[in-house]
């Protein structure tokens, strides 16, 4: 939204304060909601938000960004309730929800356990599971603990974006923005909250229109995870060639448009 100007917001949430950023004047019901991928935050989707004509609001979860940095970190007793504190300070009643990573897996979550409150969900290089075995997430740790987060991240850059975008500045720039400086034992929580995550058992409940899309070239969440969601929701998948797993800052008008798209067919 060219012009509008984004406020920074900080809202009680059940396990301490929670940043949020507001982008226009959200309206009472409609309103899109943003949710971010594990270990990045709201600021993730800036660009996103840039090119969308809408208000927007986009929160820091626990443990992201500048929010509370307790726990739990999971999704139903820790994430959701996040979101859900949000819309209640807001005073959000009815909103769509867009989630990058396992910030679709908690908008689906959302939408299954708060149906009344969610009137549609785009999920971005999601997953319903990632299923990973307990020593590759203790592999994770110690990479961690051996580099710090910020090196840990920036080494991970490479990986898990597509090959055109390795070197982006707005992709480069914006993870290393997004990931910040975390204390690395709060960050080795979260990967274990996060890799250990399965909504699968809240899919039956999930009955609002859902967008499914993904990267061709995503790593952490491969499109069979993406396919997963779409057939279990009744869709059909959306793969986005060339992109990997963090779409909203690889290709962000394209993103803007599916959403826009998404939300405009599910009036």
């Amino acid at each position: 939204m060219s012009g509008v100007t984004t406020s920074v917001r900080t809202v009680d949430g059940s396990a301490g304060p929670l940043t949020v950023r507001v982008t226009g004047d959200p309206a009472a019901d409609g309103t899109l909601v943003l949710v971010h991928p594990i270990n990045t935050a709201g600021s993730v989707w800036e660009h996103v938000t840039a090119a969308l004509d809408r208000p927007t609001v986009a929160l820091d979860l626990r443990g992201h960004g500048t929010s509370t940095t307790a726990g739990p970190f999971s999704i139903e007793d820790g994430w959701l309730p996040d979101v859900v504190a949000v819309l209640d300070a807001l005073g959000l009643r009815t909103v769509h929800l867009a989630g990058g990573s396992l910030g679709g897996s908690i908008a689906l979550a959302a939408a299954a356990l708060h149906p009344e409150r969610v009137l549609g969900v785009a999920t971005f290089g999601s997953t319903l599971g990632v299923g990973a075995p307990d020593e590759a997430i203790e592999a994770m740790v110690a990479e961690l603990t051996a580099q710090g987060t910020a090196g840990y991240f920036a080494g991970l850059l490479p990986g898990i974006v597509g090959g055109a975008f390795r070197t982006e500045p707005r992709v480069v720039d914006g993870l290393a923005a997004a990931a910040g400086t975390r204390d690395e034992a709060v960050v080795a929580a979260i990967l274990h909250g996060a890799f250990r995550a399965d909504i699968r058992h809240l899919t039956g409940r999930v009955g609002v229109p859902v967008l499914a899309a993904t990267g061709t070239e995503d790593p952490t969440c491969p499109p069979a995870m993406t396919a997963e969601i779409a057939a279990a929701t009744g869709t059909e998948p959306v793969f986005l060639d060339g992109v990997g797993h963090l779409p909203m800052l690889e290709v962000p008008e394209r993103v803007a448009a599916l959403i826009t798209e998404h939300v405009e067919a599910t009036r």
